[in-house]
């Protein structure tokens, strides 16, 4: 995820700086839209108010944590790098409309507070909970296609994210970081936007990646991690997925106060 502070940089002074401008993809006289095309409800003040909220309350929980452990920063040029990532971290976290206010809450799933900044990147999210709260997009189906490193995946419901889609689309390009995967299996992806300064308006329309986690579907409806490890039936993790999004709230993102 560090190795990606330009790009996050660019998003951030293009989001905070001019959201509502021509160059950002909004209307100045209309709410703002976010980076998928989604209406806020808000206007351009009031949306940059609440991103920098949002940023703030990321960096405190942060900070509190260290002065709880008394770390100390080696120098001031690390110290400013490392508040400069903790803004282009909190901003990303923004745009996956991962609710820091109910981070506290996923600890009856087993994720902890620590686990957000532990160093997890795309490549390094387990369990599949976590995976959940990062992700755009969550979809069970079947792979039906390969094209030069492109996965075509064929969903049989979005079990997480469908506000995106006016419809269940045909199919999903997924790039995968943690594969490769075999047509005709059966998956729960754990998917979203490998975030750049372009503004993405309609999902179905490009590669979505893969978070790092995938769940295999054997006999129907038997479930297993990355690492071959059994978890349950089908519908025990879908029905936990689901709870998981809801304390998240993750439609009502924007009418949360942080």
């Amino acid at each position: 995820m560090y190795n990606k502070i330009v790009i996050f940089t660019l998003i951030y002074f293009c989001t905070t700086l001019f959201p509502m401008s021509g160059d950002c993809g909004n209307d100045p006289t209309e709410n703002v839209k976010d980076w998928f095309g989604i209406d806020t409800g808000m206007t351009e003040k009031e949306f940059q108010e609440h991103q920098e909220a949002y940023i703030q309350r990321w960096i405190d929980i942060q900070e509190t944590k260290e002065k709880e452990r008394n770390f100390k920063f080696e120098s001031e040029r690390v110290e400013k790098l490392i508040k400069a990532r903790r803004r282009e971290n909190a901003l990303v976290m923004y745009q996956q409309k991962l609710n820091v206010n109910a981070i506290p809450k996923f600890k009856k799933f087993g994720i902890e507070l620590s686990d957000y900044f532990a160093g997890y990147d795309w490549q390094g999210v387990e369990p599949y909970t976590y995976a959940t709260t990062i992700s755009q997009v969550v979809v069970h189906g079947i792979v039906t296609g390969n094209e030069s490193g492109i996965y075509i995946f064929k969903p049989k419901e979005i079990i997480k994210g469908s506000f995106y889609y006016e419809e269940i689309p045909d199919s999903i390009k997924i790039k995968v970081v943690n594969g490769p995967y075999n047509v005709g299996t059966e998956l729960i992806a754990f998917i979203g936007i490998n975030f750049n300064s372009k503004i993405i308006t309609n999902l179905k329309d490009i590669p979505l990646y893969t978070i790092g986690v995938h769940l295999s579907v054997r006999e129907k409806t038997k479930i297993f991690d990355s690492y071959n490890h059994y978890l349950g039936e089908i519908d025990d993790i879908k029905a936990k997925i689901r709870k998981i999004d809801k304390v998240n709230d993750t439609k009502n993102f924007y009418k949360t106060k942080f």
